[in-house]
């Protein structure tokens, strides 16, 4: 039974497919899978299959930050589409399916979620391949993994994937790192003076708790801190989006400076080329 479909660009058509029997005998909840049809034009070879899988992993990413769930792909093949209009028409294949555990808000099966997903890819999408290449790129990656290790119940490998997620985010080189993740991603993610100072102490904290995984000798690890990373990392990411037209470099001196002298946050505001908020 075909429970929403969904045009999310012109290259990418979603369709979530629940069924009597896919019941989990785990969770005793009815999970499902979803169908990703990717349009790419062919050369001839099968490079084809490599942008689509690029595109695709891109949309996965925006999954994934905006309602914290990971995502498994489980199999994939080509057909031959005249246009894109016609994407979703042809398949075939049985893909698998997993129980899903949260680690941020449930992800709704509603217009209004469907609608800020799309929204989102769609500003980022002609971008996807600067994107996918880039340290945003990576840190998305990382991002993911974070969650998939929650998933897994690996609370202490969700830390160190998050605090990569964070490094490749805002570390140029070799320079300091507890001190320089934990001041420009409270400049990233705050709004305000008091909130800075809120996520500059968390921070520097958690990067602690990373030391002491890495290193041994540390705590562990509990879920209040893998959620807080979580979120402290989700809206960095956003508003990483929202300001990919600067370079890595320049984004980093423009957060050395906010830490410094918070009105120089209305420089940042002014650079966005969306407000990820109002999706």
């Amino acid at each position: 039974m075909t429970i929403s479909r969904h045009r999310m660009s012109e290259r990418l058509v979603i369709e979530k497919v629940f069924g009597d029997g896919y019941q989990d005998s785990t969770w005793g909840e009815h999970v499902g899978h979803v169908k990703a049809f990717v349009g790419v034009e062919s050369d001839g070879t099968a490079k084809h299959f490599i942008q689509a899988e690029r595109y695709l992993t891109l949309f996965l990413h925006l999954y994934t930050l905006l309602g914290g769930q990971p995502y498994v792909v489980f199999r994939s093949f080509g057909t031959p589409i005249e246009d894109y209009a016609n994407l979703g028409e042809r398949s075939a294949g049985h893909p698998t399916h997993q129980p899903i555990k949260y680690i941020g808000e449930p992800l709704p099966n509603d217009v209004r979620y469907v609608s800020r997903l799309k929204a989102l890819f769609q500003q980022v999408e002609s971008n996807y391949e600067n994107i996918t290449d880039s340290p945003l790129g990576l840190a998305m990656q990382f991002f993911y993994d974070a969650v998939m290790s929650n998933h897994r119940g690996r609370l202490a490998l969700a830390v160190v994937h998050f605090m990569i997620a964070a490094e490749a985010l805002v570390i140029i080189g070799e320079e300091s790192k507890r001190q320089n993740v934990s001041r420009r991603i409270s400049a990233l993610f705050s709004v305000t003076p008091d909130e800075y100072e809120t996520v500059y102490r968390n921070m520097k904290a958690l990067y602690d708790v990373r030391s002491g995984i890495v290193h041994g000798g540390g705590k562990k690890t509990t879920p209040l801190e893998v959620g807080r990373l979580f979120q402290y990392l989700r809206k960095s990411l956003l508003e990483r989006l929202s300001l990919r037209g600067l370079s890595k470099l320049d984004l980093v001196e423009k957060l050395d400076k906010i830490s410094g002298e918070w009105d120089l946050k209305t420089e940042l505001e002014q650079l966005r080329q969306f407000d990820w908020q109002k999706l």
